[in-house]
Formats: C-alpha cells, structure tokens, sequence
C-alpha cells in the first residue's frame, strides 16, 4: 500500500515539474517571438522609409529639368537642329522633325 502510494505521488510529482517546464519552454518562446515580431515592425518601418527615400529621388532625378541640365552639363548635349535630324522609317516621302523646335 505505502509503495502504491509513493509510486503514485512520484508519477504525480513529476507530471507536475513536467507540465511546469512545458509552460515555462512555451512561455519563453512566447517571449522571443514577440521580441522577434518587434524587431521586423522596426525593420519594416526602416525598410518602408527607405522606400519612400528612393522613390522621391528617383521622381527628382527623372524630373525634364534635371535630365536637361544633365545632358547639357556632364555629356555637352544640346537641342539638335532641324537640319541634322534625320528620319528613318516607312515613310520617306514626309520626313519629321525630331527635338524642340524654337
């Protein structure tokens, strides 16, 4: 009878360290993966600033302006004349001019 009784209240015991450790691993994991998800909402945020950052470049540097005023610093380009502009295509019986006209 006694060694029933201790062998019972043994599996008792160490069913209940059992289901103690089991909380505490899942509580733990529970922790590091809210840790985890706070750490990627910062990432996200940076990552979505940075794409703010470099689609409003991107629009200023596609800007007519400053793509003239590139061309026409850094590569020396200038508006081609009417005269040097040649057509290529189908139809040559009516050539069109290419470039500003002014």
């Amino acid at each position: 009878m006694k060694a029933r009784f201790l062998m019972l209240w043994t599996v008792a015991v160490v069913a209940t360290a059992a289901s103690f450790i089991v909380h505490l691993a899942l509580r733990f994991e529970t922790v590091r993966l809210g840790y985890d998800v706070g750490a990627a909402r910062v990432e996200e945020r940076h990552l979505l600033e940075q794409k703010r950052l470099l689609s409003l470049e991107a629009a200023t540097l596609r800007q007519a302006d400053r793509v003239e005023a590139v061309a026409r610093s850094t590569f020396q380009m200038d508006v081609a004349q009417p005269a040097s502009v040649i057509a290529v295509g189908k139809n040559r019986a009516a050539p069109r001019l290419s470039g500003r006209v002014e």
